[in-house]
């Protein structure tokens, strides 16, 4: 069930992102690196943004919980989830970002919405991981497995971009 499952979430960051490619338009200063550069920062800010709202909801839960003390083992089972949902969003943004930065200062500027189409892609793939998991630990393999899709694309283009 849970490789079914991952393997729909794989295509699903495959389509997402054969769907964004063609709504970003070409940018003509892009053969500048310092454009490049910062048009992938920016793409970037969709993900931050996913991190940014699981960080809220584990600090309102919380509050709300009135488990104002993560050390005293009194955790709700979402606010358990939720944790490993950050840990596990912040490891896999440490493998995007370097990826998506190098991949967008090695491509040529024409190719860049193909870049940056990962970066709401990835923030997508992060969503479907949280929810997946709030709701069973299985159904967040959609999620991860696109999120490993959109990694593994983003490192083995970047790597090719510069090795070539």
């Amino acid at each position: 069930m849970s490789l079914l499952l991952g393997s729909c979430g794989a295509v699903a960051a495959f389509l997402v992102w054969q769907l964004i490619v063609p709504l970003i338009p070409p940018d003509a200063a892009a053969s500048s690196m310092a454009v490049r550069l910062g048009t992938a920062t920016a793409a970037l800010l969709p993900g931050s943004f996913v991190l940014a709202t699981m960080i809220a909801a584990q600090m309102a839960v919380r509050f709300a919980a009135g488990v104002l003390d993560p050390t005293a083992g009194r955790e709700t089972r979402f606010l358990l989830v939720n944790q490993r949902v950050i840990s596990n969003t912040v490891e896999q943004t440490c493998l995007f970002v370097p990826a998506l930065l190098a991949l967008a200062a090695g491509m040529p500027g024409a190719q860049l919405p193909a870049a940056l189409a990962l970066g709401p892609v990835f923030a997508a793939a992060r969503l479907a991981f949280w929810v997946g998991y709030v709701l069973a630990p299985v159904a967040r393999a959609p999620g991860m497995a696109a999120t490993y899709a959109v990694n593994a694309a983003t490192l083995l283009a970047a790597a090719w971009m510069w090795l070539n």
